[in-house]
């Protein structure tokens, strides 16, 4: 059960750091190639991938003031306080209910 926790927490802990970047490309690529008409197929997936936890939250929260859309940072610092908070937690829990010996 220990190694179960530590093993998810690990994978837990570094498919949210992958999230996070994707999220973080995605902004950059918003700003930098705004007159693309057509996006090519790497950046078609990777809006697709990388908007999946903004738009949960675009659906339960209000995130636009004043035509800025604020739903990307709020799920980046989401998934850094879950990375931070709950996924190192598992891998804690599991090292500390390791069998001795």
């Amino acid at each position: 059960m220990a190694w179960m926790l530590i093993t998810s927490g690990w994978i837990l802990d570094l498919l949210s750091i992958i999230w996070i970047m994707l999220i973080l490309l995605d902004i950059l690529f918003s700003w930098i190639t705004t007159a693309a008409k057509t996006p090519g197929p790497a950046r078609y997936w990777l809006t697709k991938v990388a908007a999946l936890p903004v738009d949960i939250l675009r659906r339960t929260l209000p995130t636009v003031y004043r035509e800025m859309d604020f739903a990307p940072w709020l799920a980046i610092l989401l998934l850094i306080l879950m990375k931070t908070f709950i996924f190192r937690g598992m891998i804690y829990w599991g090292m500390l209910h390791q069998p001795v010996g």
